[in-house]
């Protein structure tokens, strides 16, 4: 898409879907974990009629959406009460950082905020070997797990919204095969390993023009984008 690149192609989904409601009447978005607010800047670029609310628990990181103009709530999700509904409510790698049972207040504050008719996009990881890296990620919440929350009867607590799941994209790298080390195993493999490596290395290139072009041959999904519409 013109609006994206591969850096940064989990935004694909979010611009696709803002593209198709966007007629240049004024929209409002409620950007919750603004952190250094690279995707709010894409949006005031992209849609200057798009009107942003950040929710940013960081005062650092909340004084650069201060400084781009945007209304700032400097405070933790759990602890925002808000008068406003908004057409999208966007929450980016955040409910990764809630334990059981305080995402469903996450959730339950996240629906509430939605105008009529209004969008849910939810961003977060899945399982991936660099998740714990973030010393705050607590655990994974599935795109099913969401849906159950709020759908599923057969819940320790049951969320108050009805939603549709309208899309969910899932995140992936391009396969890439590992190099052999100087150690390895196998003695044959030992004296071969220069030449092993160079196909390797080859190979890995291949893989990540086909992937940068068809997202194949890919890795499991490590994060995914989801869309709902909560219905009213």
């Amino acid at each position: 898409m013109k609006n994206s690149s591969l850096r940064d192609n989990e935004d694909l989904p979010v611009l696709e879907y803002i593209d198709s409601i966007n007629n240049n009447q004024k929209i409002t978005m409620l950007e919750v974990g603004s952190g250094m607010c690279r995707f709010v800047k894409k949006i005031m670029d992209l849609y200057p009629n798009v009107n942003i609310t950040c929710i940013e628990i960081n005062p650092d990181l909340a004084r650069i959406a201060q400084d781009l103009g945007c209304i700032v709530i400097n405070k933790n999700i759990l602890d925002v009460k808000l008068d406003n509904q908004y057409d999208i409510v966007h929450c980016s790698h955040v409910i990764e950082h809630f334990g059981y049972p305080e995402v469903t207040n996450v959730l339950e504050f996240l629906t509430s905020t939605l105008k009529p008719d209004g969008r849910l996009i939810i961003r977060s990881p899945l399982l991936w070997d660099n998740f714990f890296n973030d010393i705050d990620h607590i655990r994974i919440y599935p795109p099913e797990s969401i849906n159950n929350y709020f759908n599923n009867e057969q819940q320790q607590k049951k969320g108050n919204a009805k939603i549709k799941v309208e899309k969910v994209w899932y995140r992936t790298n391009a396969k890439q095969f590992e190099l052999l080390s100087t150690w390895h195993f196998a003695y044959g493999l030992f004296f071969c390993r220069g030449m092993i490596n160079w196909f390797i290395i080859k190979i890995n290139r291949i893989y990540r023009s086909l992937w940068a072009r068809y997202r194949w041959p890919s890795t499991r999904p490590n994060g995914y984008v989801m869309i709902v519409k909560v219905l009213q």
